[in-house]
Order: C-alpha cells, then structure tokens, then sequence
C-alpha cells in the first residue's frame, strides 16, 4: 500500500513538472468506478517554483573538492525526469592538500544515489467510434542508481613494500 502511494505522489509531482513547462493542470484519476469525481485529485503547479539547475560557477563545490567532479547531462525522451545530471570523477587520485597536484595514496571514487523515475511506455487504443487508433501510454515506476559526486577513498588494495634482499617478484 506504501509503494503505491508513493508511486501515485510521484507520478503526480513529476506530471505536474512537466505539466508545468507547458503552462497546462494535471488531474489525475486515482480508481475507476461510478464515482470517479470523488477519485480525481487535480494538481496544479505554483508559477513561482523553478526547476534548479545545477551552476557551472568555478566555485562550486565539485571544483573544491579534494576529488572534484564534473557534471554530464543525460536526456531520455521517455523518461520523467527527462534530463538527469550524472556526476563523473575529473582524476583517478585525489588532490593534494598543499597543492602538488595529485595524491597517489588515495583514489577518487563516485558517490551513488538512488532515485525513482518513470518510463512512458506506449499503447494504442481503439477508439471506439471509429475504430481509429489513439496514442497514449502507461507509466512504469522504476529505480536509477546515479553518481551525484565523487569522494576521496583509501585503495581497495594496498601494495606491500619488498622486504630487505628479496627481488619482489611474487
């Protein structure tokens, strides 16, 4: 019941998103049967409130970082939200403190978060007059796992120094 309830919240926010974009309200019907005015929740999106973008200023938190990152827009036409920022590590070491370049001893690794989205799947319909096809689609509620950062992180394998008079070979 949980799930579905917040399948419902987000399909409403993210067609009222894009509902948003063209200036349109949403309704949408939450049950099918004789009372369907009582199941019809109508959403409408505030004028005021703006999709952030993410700031490509020099000083940003992605440049400070001691692994900083860089962000990579990838744009899926079927999925809500279209556009989505993946984050993508700019070095494989992390930044030395005093400013030498990079740290060896340490490895920029992503962060990863997940996020709901939703798929347009399309479906024809007969119409029922004329036997015409209508466009319309199902939405799939589906999980991405996306990098929003980069962090600084101990190697997953640490080389061991060759004791005294061996060659290290192993």
């Amino acid at each position: 019941m949980l799930l579905v309830l917040r399948a419902l919240l987000l399909l409403g926010l993210a067609s009222m998103l894009h509902a948003a974009r063209k200036g349109q309200s949403v309704s949408l019907n939450l049950g099918n049967g004789a009372r369907r005015k009582a199941n019809t929740v109508r959403l409408v999106m505030d004028p005021s409130v703006q999709t952030q973008h993410i700031s490509a200023s020099s000083a940003t938190i992605a440049n400070m970082s001691l692994s900083p990152w860089k962000y990579i827009d990838s744009c899926v036409p079927s999925r809500l939200p279209r556009r989505i920022s993946h984050a993508q590590c700019l070095t494989s070491g992390c930044m030395s403190l005093e400013g030498g370049g990079e740290d060896a001893a340490l490895e920029a690794k992503p962060i990863y978060y997940q996020i709901l989205v939703l798929h347009k799947i399309p479906r024809q319909v007969h119409n029922r007059k004329g036997g015409r096809k209508t466009k319309q689609f199902d939405l799939r509620l589906e999980t991405e796992v996306i990098p929003v950062g980069c962090t600084c992180v101990r190697p997953s394998v640490i080389p061991q120094k060759p004791q005294e008079g061996s060659l290290g070979i192993f």
